[in-house]
């Protein structure tokens, strides 16, 4: 399970595919809604390679969980 906000990639798209697995991977989900459901908070999550990469640098560099910076819109900015 993705999430409800989960907009799965073209079938064939083995790069996107591969973003998705590193995100689920990570432990986080497609998820816009806060766990009440109450209220909407947009997350944001890595589209390319390129977004994830950055991320996984960042991650090792600074000792932070990688989850946690996946979940970055700026991966050098704490949040």
């Amino acid at each position: 399970m993705a999430g409800r906000d989960f907009a799965a990639p073209r079938r064939r798209d083995v790069r996107a595919w591969s973003v998705v697995a590193e995100v689920l991977g990570a432990g986080l989900r497609y998820e816009g809604w806060s766990a009440c459901g109450c209220s909407r908070e947009p997350s944001y999550r890595p589209r390319t390679r390129a977004e994830v990469r950055v991320r996984r640098d960042v991650a090792v560099r600074d000792g932070v969980p990688l989850a946690q910076v996946l979940g970055r819109r700026d991966p050098l900015t704490p949040e």
